[in-house]
């Protein structure tokens, strides 16, 4: 069949993307990628051999992505609060593009949970660690006394799950006169920062 055509990939891995975020390794099926994708079956497995193939594919670039947005937390250029900042502006693009990426790896840790240890900490290798950052901060006075692992878990949870949720609050703010897309984009985010700056800046009484 000659050379893979890049554009023809592309293709499929924006379709297995959709479907994948949206099934699931398992309940995934290649017919379904391969309607979206607006090709045949055949020319599907002549690009990827099997579901597997093309999951990993999938798979890989979206963790890849995602530990990208971390490498800010490394820039001794900003200060904390800064680096915290843009780690927020990263990961609100990283959601919009997968806003249902946090879902989607619960699930294929309940699956597969070797698996996932196996490819997170390859691309972990070499990346800047939040808590152990945040911790030298505090000791040096930086930012105010917190429990960073406790931080660190709010904040994501902050950052994903308007996305997660999104489905609820568009219907819901949309019953109110609301669109929840421009609410997220506008509101939400400065809202996270908003956590940012006082959990940074307390001073305990």
């Amino acid at each position: 069949m000659g050379l893979k055509d890049q554009s023809t990939e592309a293709k499929i891995l924006n379709a297995a993307k959709e479907v994948f975020m949206k099934f699931g390794l398992y309940g995934a099926r290649m017919q379904d990628i391969a309607d979206l994708a607006g090709i045949n079956k055949a020319l599907l497995h002549y690009y990827f051999r099997n579901k597997e193939k093309l999951f990993n594919a999938v798979f890989e670039s979206a963790l890849e992505k995602y530990f990208q947005q971390v490498t800010v937390m490394g820039d001794t250029s900003m200060s904390v609060e800064e680096r915290l900042f843009k780690y927020v502006d990263n990961v609100f693009d990283f959601f919009e593009e997968y806003p249902q990426m946090t879902m989607f790896i619960i699930k294929e840790v309940s699956i597969n949970p070797e698996l996932f240890k196996q490819k997170v900490s390859k691309l972990k290798e070499n990346k800047p660690f939040v808590v152990p950052m945040l911790q030298q901060a505090i000791d040096n006075k930086e930012i105010a006394e917190m429990d960073p692992i406790v931080f660190i878990v709010n904040l994501h949870s902050m950052c994903a799950y308007p996305f997660l949720g999104a489905p609820l609050f568009r219907g819901m703010m949309k019953n109110n006169g609301y669109d929840w897309d421009q609410v997220k984009k506008e509101k939400i985010k400065d809202a996270v920062k908003e956590f940012i700056s006082f959990k940074l800046n307390r001073k305990d009484v």
